[in-house]
């Protein structure tokens, strides 16, 4: 009886260990399947991050070109920001000849005139009881240099036109890129670091005889911190491209 019970036993445990091994090599095949499909999406999405990361790169190449473009489609452009508006839009040109004139004392009406001038409708944002911003195109390229040129001195619109400010017309990508800068061009300000924009869309910085060009606001945080300025953390300019993935395993050769 004890041997027939035996053999029943032995029986039955082996047909349990049958099902197990069963069972196990069905899990091992599966795992293995699962192991390999990860490894391939693994590399799917590595495939993809290097494409958009080169699609971004392109992107804002392009986008870099399309407001260069912009702004030189501008560059006879000013925006004149002050001008009351009282002065109607038949006085503007005078208004504005004899503002350039205290600017360029030696400029005559001839070499200041203007393709078109009008106002621009005022931005939400701007105070209640601001005039009107004036767009104006100068037919000549030469004075709107000179203009903006005979701006970098102090007082250069007092005490007449003291109320008066004179800006290049720029694009809206250029001008949203300049103000990534704040931090940089506040800091150079607060230690009378000169500082000049240049095109299509950089920070020139002159220091102890020495030109500086910076193309990104990392580029010009890391000066900073070179020059012992220790600046803060700058703002992030765009979305961090997806990271890479690596397998958790990797399979084995057999």
């Amino acid at each position: 009886m004890l041997t027939a019970l035996s053999e029943a036993l032995s029986t039955r445990l082996d047909s349990v260990a049958a099902d197990i091994k069963k069972d196990i090599k069905e899990i091992g095949d599966r795992t293995d399947r699962l192991e390999t499909k990860m490894a391939d999406f693994a590399g799917a999405h590595n495939n993809l991050t290097e494409q958009v990361e080169d699609l971004q790169s392109q992107l804002l190449g392009a986008l870099t070109k399309i407001a260069d473009l912009e702004d030189r489609s501008r560059r006879h452009n000013l925006k004149v920001r002050g001008i009351p508006d009282s002065v109607s839009a038949h006085n503007l040109p005078d208004y504005v000849t004899e503002l350039f004139q205290h600017l360029l004392p030696e400029a005559t009406s001839d070499s200041l005139l203007f393709d078109r001038i009008h106002r621009l409708p005022k931005p939400p944002s701007a105070p209640v009881k601001a005039p009107k911003d004036v767009l104006l195109r100068l037919h000549y390229y030469k004075p709107r240099e000179d203009i903006l040129r005979a701006l970098r001195h102090p007082g250069a619109l007092s005490p007449t036109y003291d109320h008066i400010a004179i800006f290049p017309d720029l694009s809206r990508t250029t001008l949203q890129h300049r103000r990534n800068f704040k931090q940089v061009t506040t800091m150079l300000r607060d230690r009378n670091i000169a500082y000049r924009w240049g095109f299509p869309t950089k920070l020139l910085i002159s220091r102890n005889g020495v030109f500086h060009s910076v193309t990104s606001v990392s580029e010009g945080m890391q000066l900073l911190k070179d020059w012992g300025m220790e600046p803060g953390t700058p703002p992030s300019q765009r979305q961090d491209p997806p990271s890479r993935l690596d397998p958790e395993w990797h399979k084995k050769k057999k």
